[in-house]
């Protein structure tokens, strides 16, 4: 990639099989703005092997070659892959092509004198354009023995015609027997844009093989894995080292990426959109979460604004209920959680009552205030419910409302709240 390129040429490195020359020189068909798309293709190819790959494998970029996958088990082939990509008319991989002769090259070369293990390993030749004839065609195609034999003596009647400039790459590939060829030949595969293997439709392979939903920002989520790679790979170059990209780290990220787009187990209904009537507000007066808020000597306004969070909070739970998208345990966890809450706020003020009601002027009146504090305290807060957070407050306070309704007095504002209803005052 153009990253690596131009860090190379920084260090002035020599031992690269990626030569300066291949960045600044360019030909009629071949720009500055092709070189760099094709670089970029790298990290774009390596996303959907680490997409495809099973636990423990390992991604390579220009490493062993443009792209190559090192299975941690033996079901799993290795790869190595040559990638072309081209913004001009040329069709990479051209019989007369260096594209062709050179990663043939490479790739005997690997295998006959690298110790590669031909038995578990796939070459693949991957390009943005369509290549629907010549020789790479050809063996993609073979299936049978007399496939093979027909294309190796194919190979060898076209390596008759090749120009003098790639002449040394077609030397050296000649120079295997036919058992050699035809032995490569039947591990290699074809990728091009007839079956997805660019842009768009790559997006689309790598999202299938994510289980990447269409309720979720697939744009984002691929950039943000992208960028990851390119980071990765940056990182391991600045410190001498080959961009070997573990898939387990992979996924770790992957499940950072997504919980950033989890889908929202419910929708909370906006608070303007809750029916409410007088009638039903008239009707609560006579409960015991009224009764505990009377004793705070709260005015109209804050009394009203309680009993409309009680009524939406129990509209909106019975709603959830219904459509199944928060179970009962959800709703039990959030309630507990909202006790844990309190108990702390409560006793918080509980102390500060205990230690000042002796100094207070009016003690009944000291003791409405703290219970006001503490009524305010624990309502300025929205619980999380089934692991997601919440946007309406009536959700939280009406939720309030209902625990200091139940009878059991488990939750209460006014300090002496146990001592007050215990015995029957205000109810």
């Amino acid at each position: 990639m153009i990253y690596r390129l131009l860090y190379e040429i920084l260090k002035n490195a020599s031992k690269e099989r990626v030569l300066i020359s291949d960045l600044t020189k360019t030909s009629q068909n071949h720009t500055a703005s092709g070189s760099l798309a094709g670089y970029l293709f790298q990290p774009e190819r390596a996303l959907y092997w680490l997409a495809r790959s099973k636990s423990g494998a390992l991604i390579g970029i220009e490493t062993n070659d443009d792209v190559v996958k090192i299975a941690k088990g033996i079901q799993e082939s290795n790869v190595f892959e040559q990638d072309k990509h081209s913004i001009s008319k040329n069709i990479p991989f051209g019989d007369h092509s260096k594209d062709l002769w050179n990663t043939l090259s490479i790739w005997l070369q690997a295998v006959y004198t690298s110790n590669v293990d031909l038995d578990r390993t796939e070459f693949h030749m991957v390009t943005n354009k369509v290549i629907d004839q010549g020789l790479v065609k050809l063996i993609s195609g073979a299936t049978s023995q007399t496939e093979v034999e027909n294309c190796v003596n194919e190979l060898r009647h076209i390596a008759l015609g090749t120009p003098q400039g790639v002449r040394r790459y077609v030397d050296r590939v000649c120079s295997y027997d036919d058992v050699q060829l035809g032995n490569l030949m039947k591990k290699i595969v074809l990728s091009d844009a007839s079956n997805n293997s660019f842009g768009a439709g790559l997006k689309e392979e790598i999202k299938s093989l994510l289980f990447i939903t269409d309720e979720l920002p697939l744009d984002e989520i691929y950039e943000s894995l992208l960028g990851w790679i390119h980071n990765v790979a940056m990182n391991c170059w600045r410190n001498d080292q080959p961009a070997w990209i573990n898939r387990d780290n992979f996924a770790l990220h992957y499940q950072k990426v997504l919980s950033k787009f989890k889908l929202r187990a419910f929708i909370e209904t906006d608070q303007l959109l809750i029916p409410l009537s007088i009638i039903d507000q008239s009707e609560q007066t006579r409960e015991l979460f009224v009764k505990q808020l009377s004793v705070l000597a709260l005015n109209d306004d804050e009394l009203t604004d309680c009993i409309e969070d009680y009524l939406r909070c129990k509209y909106e739970r019975t709603r959830l209920s219904i459509e199944g998208n928060v179970t009962k345990e959800d709703m039990e966890r959030f309630d507990r959680n909202l006790l844990d809450r309190w108990k702390v706020i409560f006793a918080k003020y509980n102390r500060k009552y205990r230690r000042e009601r002796q100094f207070s002027n009016d003690a009944e009146i000291f003791a409405s205030d703290v219970g006001f504090e503490t009524l305010m305290e624990s309502l300025e807060h929205r619980e999380p419910l089934a692991n997601q957070p919440t946007e309406q407050y009536y959700l939280t306070r009406g939720s309030y409302h209902r625990l200091a309704n139940r009878r059991e007095l488990e939750l209460g504002w006014h300090p002496e709240y146990k001592a007050l209803f215990n015995r029957g005052e205000n109810i």
